[in-house]
């Protein structure tokens, strides 16, 4: 058979299809076949399926659109495997293909995002164990950088490999950058030691960020505003992404409740994201490099509403 022009169709749930195409736009796949192939080839990674659960199985979704995709010829095994079933206990390949689709969704989110992009997944852990840098692109975007370990979201539904890049002369925590796994593309290992490598300072900072991992690693890192009473509330309020307060006016406070000069565990990165919302209710005052960066950006804003 040529599976490169096999087309099947399965019937499966809104709920299962809803979350498929969320991942293909999460993703950034080609399209639900490309995502369906992905799957297919590598069926083995999932548990061998009782065929007797497969009886009568199609009744539940026949007033369901079916999902159409063809077989490419990397899924030569599964449409093998899929034929012995046939010959051997009656079962279909729509409905083994909807076995392993769910397989697939019942996943963690973040495994999720690990089983689509074990390629280059696996090739970053062996640059991990070898300790050698690497060549990618990131959002479309060369770099050179040397990966130090793999990292999830704390609910656990985005995969990060935490990677140091090669500015020698930049402040060690700057040098990490947590990147989103699904967003890699074109690793290539290169001989050399890992940048995270090069002394112990550098060394440590990775084995922090490993112990206290957030995506915008902001372990101990400091960024200090100045709240008004306005800025207060909606710290309250803005939960997403919001940074940890550790002082206020040089005391540990218990919570952020009144205007005040805070002092936030807090990356710049994070900073960029979370603090620009707040508008003239939050004031950068360190450090100098942020409060400059927000001073530029606001100032380029005042000149498009200038006009």
């Amino acid at each position: 058979m040529d599976t490169a022009s096999k087309k099947i169709k399965v019937a499966i749930s809104h709920l299962l299809r809803t979350q498929m195409e969320l991942d293909i736009e999460d993703y950034g796949l080609k399209g639900i076949g490309n995502l369906c192939n992905r799957i297919l080839a590598r069926y083995t990674e999932f548990p061998q399926p009782d065929p007797a659960r497969f009886a009568g199985d199609d009744n539940l979704y026949k007033n369901v659109a079916p999902l159409q995709f063809t077989l490419n010829r990397p899924c030569e095994s599964f449409a093998n495997y899929a034929r012995s079933l046939a010959g051997a206990a009656n079962v279909r390949t729509a409905a083994l293909c909807r076995y392993y689709f769910e397989c697939y969704v019942n996943l963690p989110r973040a495994q999720r995002e690990c089983f689509i992009f074990r390629e280059s997944l696996d090739k970053l852990m062996r640059a991990v164990k070898a300790r050698v840098n690497v060549n990618l692109t990131y959002r479309g975007e060369p770099k050179r950088v040397s990966p130090c370990f793999l990292a999830f979201s704390p609910s656990q539904v985005r995969a990060y490999v935490v990677v140091c890049d090669d500015r020698t002369g930049a402040p060690s925590a700057s040098r990490f950058h947590s990147l989103r796994l699904c967003h890699i593309r074109g690793v290539a290992p290169e001989r050399g030691a890992a940048f995270h490598c090069e002394n112990f300072e550098l060394s440590h900072q990775a084995e922090t960020f490993r112990e206290h991992f957030d995506p915008f690693l902001c372990y101990g890192q400091q960024v200090k505003v100045r709240l008004t009473e306005q800025g207060a509330e909606r710290y309250n309020r803005l939960t997403t992404n919001r940074p940890k307060v550790i002082a206020v006016d040089g005391a540990l406070p218990a919570a952020v409740e009144c205007a005040g000069d805070y002092t936030f565990e807090c990356s710049e990165k994070l900073a960029k994201v979370y603090f620009p919302q707040f508008l003239f209710d939050a004031e950068i005052l360190a450090p100098r490099e942020l409060r400059l960066w927000f001073k530029d950006q606001f100032e380029k804003a005042g000149k498009v509403y200038g006009g």
